[in-house]
């Protein structure tokens, strides 16, 4: 099965206020358009957010400009003439 979007902040806030109202988790879960057990897991704490998925950075953002601000230079010269180390 294929992920859906997280609940919103404003999904988040009608299901406090729903079930503070005394609305079950399958009334709120219609009401707003979202699964049951999306509801189930905002309630119990449990909704975390997604992991980030994708391989991790290489560089820092500092390195990404700084590598920018390099070929911006001179286009056509190479890791060797730049001084900089591959590793």
């Amino acid at each position: 099965m294929g992920k859906t979007a997280d609940l919103t902040a404003v999904q988040k806030a009608i299901i406090d206020t729903l079930k503070q109202e005394g609305k079950t988790q399958k009334e709120i879960s219609e009401r707003i358009g979202c699964s049951q057990s999306a509801v189930s897991r905002h309630l119990s704490g449990k909704s975390v957010g997604r992991k980030k998925c994708g391989r991790k950075r290489c560089t820092t953002r500092r390195g990404d400009r700084t590598l920018r601000k390099i070929v911006e230079k001179d286009r056509f010269q190479t890791c060797g003439s730049s001084g900089l180390s591959l590793e």
